[in-house]
């Protein structure tokens, strides 16, 4: 497999199953290409060559397009146009493998659990709704992969269930590009999606789901590359046509907002299942660093859906260390660029706060309009009477 130039250059990288440190036996056609489409992106390249073919009813320009616009993010340091070429019967890197898959025969779906928020929600939904789900976690280098770990162990602990843990070394990539995603890895999730995809080719089942857990702010806008719906039903269509079978990729969350799924959690899973979502992690560094984009998110959401943060965090993102509230989301704010929930979550939690907030988050909380201020309580009960089905 070789990103870069189709013709051999110098900035080609060469990758192998073993380079990799990656069990073969799920190193299928789409897993090396989403794999492929990672390295892409950190190297700003368009050039990707596979050492295999996929089905003739594959179509590799549709393909391409899809790709292209999965890492076309808004951040992302280029604009993509992934070609991909396919050598014939190259022989696989390592054809041998010491994982019985015959543990795999009866799984029907498999749920992306990385111990943050939005998969351990959607663990305990399947626990609900007695959907039987295979968890998956994925160790591919990322910064906060230890973090990650004890928060899956401790919750699959709690709940007596052992997920499948798949490692790849994508570290280097990692460290070397992170800059330049501004923290995102480039296909993250279609490589969540493919490594899910592998997995449940060894199914018996004719018909198969995998679960992303997005919500639906994130799936409900085409510029949220790899959670929108568009990204879900374009995988479910390439995974079916290459595996004769029905392959659904989705979430069990694209009607609810992230703070209406706390509040549900709150309300309804966390005494049945003894799961907080303070036993979950949610920091692009791995400790709660409350510095970063996503712990501020995280925050936000938690105290919209009703929790306090009070002796639950090391640092209040509310307090705004890092100056995000002020130097990026008041003036998303102003400008209108923040979308409804996401605004009004944000005021709800700026509301709960005024004990701590620096001055001039208050001061934008006291000029809010009389309008603005109403369409936060109804949000309050938007977020309290939710039900999820």
């Amino acid at each position: 497999m070789k990103i870069g130039n189709i013709k051999k250059t110098q900035g080609d990288i060469l990758i192998d199953s073993k380079s990799l440190g990656f069990n073969s036996v799920f190193l299928d056609n789409f897993t090396k290409l989403a794999i492929l489409t990672v390295l892409a992106g950190y190297n700003k390249s368009n050039g990707i060559l596979l050492n295999d073919i996929f089905s003739k009813k594959i179509n590799v320009n549709k393909l391409n397009s899809f790709l292209s616009y999965i890492i076309n993010h808004r951040i992302a340091p280029m604009k993509f146009n992934i070609r991909l070429k396919q050598l014939k019967a190259a022989p696989e890197l390592i054809k041998n493998s010491d994982y019985n898959t015959d543990t795999l025969k009866n799984v029907g779906a498999v749920l992306n659990f990385s111990g943050g928020l939005d998969s351990t929600a959607g663990l305990l939904y399947a626990f609900d709704k007695n959907i039987e789900v295979l968890p998956l976690w994925l160790d591919f280098g990322q910064r906060n992969n230890s973090a990650e770990h004890q928060a899956v162990n401790k919750i699959a602990g709690k709940l007596k269930i052992k997920p499948l843990i798949l490692k790849i070394n994508l570290k280097k990539d990692i460290l070397r590009g992170w800059k330049d995603w501004d923290f995102i890895i480039p296909g993250r999730n279609f490589l969540f999606l493919s490594l899910a995809n592998s997995i449940l080719k060894f199914s018996q089942l004719s018909k198969k789901y995998i679960y992303l857990c997005a919500h639906k702010d994130e799936m409900g806008f085409r510029k949220n590359k790899d959670k929108s719906q568009y990204f879900f039903d374009k995988a479910s269509y390439f995974f079916s046509l290459e595996s004769n079978n029905i392959i659904k990729a989705g979430s069990p969350f694209k009607a609810y907002s992230k703070s209406e799924i706390i509040s549900y959690w709150r309300k309804n899973w966390e005494k049945k299942y003894k799961i907080s979502p303070f036993d979950t992690i949610t920091c692009y560094y791995g400790g709660g660093c409350g510095k970063c984009d996503a712990c501020l998110k995280r925050a936000v959401y938690l105290l919209a859906g009703g929790y306090d943060l009070k002796g639950k965090v090391k640092i209040n993102p509310l307090k705004d260390p890092a100056g995000l509230i002020k130097n990026v989301w008041i003036p998303r704010i102003k400008a209108g660029k923040m979308a409804r929930n996401n605004k009004l979550d944000f005021i709800i939690a700026v509301e709960k706060s005024l004990d701590i907030v620096p001055g001039y988050l208050s001061v934008f909380y006291n000029n809010l309009s009389i309008n603005t201020l109403h369409a936060v309580e109804r949000r309050k009960l938007e977020i309290d009477r939710v039900i999820i089905k």
